[in-house]
């Protein structure tokens, strides 16, 4: 689904049209001021299933795409639990075929060729349509490996933006876990083993078709993937929407996403069965994804790129130790956003100065990841050896995709400086 949006908004340093003045209060929207300018705003998602029970539509959805026949793409976790059974006896109640794909990997990001080999398995069944049901790397598998299926080549030939020209097979996702929001997103992350750094697939031809997204499959989650996944979720709220390619739209998301996830992400990690908790993260973390979709990360995604590709940590626990250092660089050139993040976290910002309520934000951060038993700095991660801090500087400086929403310019230095501040 795509929705173009026309809306008014206020731009620095510009004057555009005279006679359009604010009519709000800037600041507190996290406009900068200035003279008012037309925006287009571009916003896709994919079909989305919603709510409790959720799961049981699945064969409806697979039929409404024309499948009869579809692979199931599922982590080994997800097999053990009898989850992948319930899904295979859904779809054979709606007439359609299923053929199963355990996939494994070696790395928290899946490596290239665990698609290509996917792809091969759906090639040679004919499947027309696949199903991701897992966490993230098993849904960015499933979406890659639908494209793979209409696109020559191999995974590494798209790397970067938009350079897969057609859509794969229709795919529906299914995540297991509140927190990547691939479900809803064009982007997909694999580690690239000739280089040994994480690199993406972004590109519109990769958003699935449907998105199941029912909390109930999220009370099996272990409490530390409950904690990296749903603090990732979070940071695809908090980025964006302290970037440059922030929206209104988007805006609006990614504050009740932050809302909502600092509220729940600390009672789903205590108690994983605690429904309610289960039900606003999952809601949130849609949100979050679909804010992820249309305005995209920054900063902290390009450097821990370098760093998940060289430790292999995994991704959120990798976010969680870079955020505060790259965060506190930044603050400076969106003070007014940080100070309504600090207040949707729970913070207390009347009568405080600007940068007084932006640095809240940083505080409240520091006490979330805490919480929840995530890492504040690289050492906390288990990384003590600061050798690689130049050249992952260089690494993920190349990162321009992600780097050109930064709302600072940043150079290599630049970003030497924020890896020593993390430790």
């Amino acid at each position: 689904m795509e929705v173009t949006i026309q809306r008014l908004f206020y731009e620095n340093h510009r004057s555009r049209n005279k006679a359009l003045k604010p009519t709000c209060d800037a600041a507190r929207f996290g406009y900068q001021g200035g003279e008012a300018v037309f925006q287009t705003i571009d916003f896709r998602t994919p079909t989305v299933l919603f709510g409790m029970d959720s799961l049981n539509e699945i064969g409806k959805q697979a039929k409404g795409l024309g499948a009869s026949r579809v692979l199931l793409i599922t982590g080994p976790r997800i097999a053990k639990t009898g989850l992948g059974d319930r899904v295979v006896s859904l779809l054979k109640e709606e007439g359609v075929d299923v053929e199963v794909k355990i996939q494994g990997r070696d790395t928290p990001e899946p490596a290239t060729e665990v698609p290509e080999e996917a792809a091969r398995v759906a090639q040679e069944m004919k499947a027309e349509a696949i199903i991701g049901l897992g966490g993230g790397s098993i849904l960015d598998v499933s979406k890659m490996a639908a494209a793979l299926l209409t696109n020559p080549g191999k995974v590494r030939d798209y790397f970067g933006r938009e350079k897969l020209p057609r859509r794969g097979i229709p795919t529906i996702m299914v995540p297991t876990t509140a927190g990547t929001g691939a479900e809803v997103t064009k982007h997909a992350i694999f580690l690239d083993r000739e280089t040994n750094v994480k690199k993406a697939v972004a590109s519109n031809a990769l958003l699935p078709n449907v998105a199941i997204i029912d909390p109930m499959l999220t009370v099996t989650c272990p409490p530390s993937v409950t904690a990296a996944s749903g603090f990732d979720a979070w940071l695809h709220a908090a980025e964006p929407f302290v970037s440059k390619r922030a929206n209104a739209i988007t805006d609006t998301l990614a504050l009740e996403a932050i809302r909502m996830i600092s509220r729940w992400l600390g009672p789903a990690y205590a108690d994983g069965e605690d429904l309610e908790a289960r039900y606003y993260m999952s809601l949130g973390c849609l949100m979050s994804g679909m804010v992820l979709n249309n305005s995209g990360t920054s900063l902290v995604h390009a450097m821990a790129y370098p760093v998940g590709g060289e430790y292999h940590t995994s991704h959120g626990s990798t976010l969680a130790a870079l955020v505060l250092s790259c965060f506190s660089y930044i603050t400076v050139a969106r003070e007014e956003k940080f100070a309504l993040m600090a207040e949707a976290m729970g913070e207390k910002i009347d009568g405080l100065s600007r940068r007084e309520a932006a640095g809240k934000a940083l505080d409240a951060i520091r006490h979330f990841l805490e919480g929840v038993n995530l890492p504040t700095s690289l050492p906390e991660l288990g990384i003590t050896d600061k050798s690689s801090v130049p050249q992952w500087a260089v690494d993920a400086h190349a990162e321009q995709r992600l780097l050109s929403r930064a709302v600072r310019k940043l150079s290599v230095d630049d970003l030497r400086l924020i890896y020593e501040n993390a430790f």
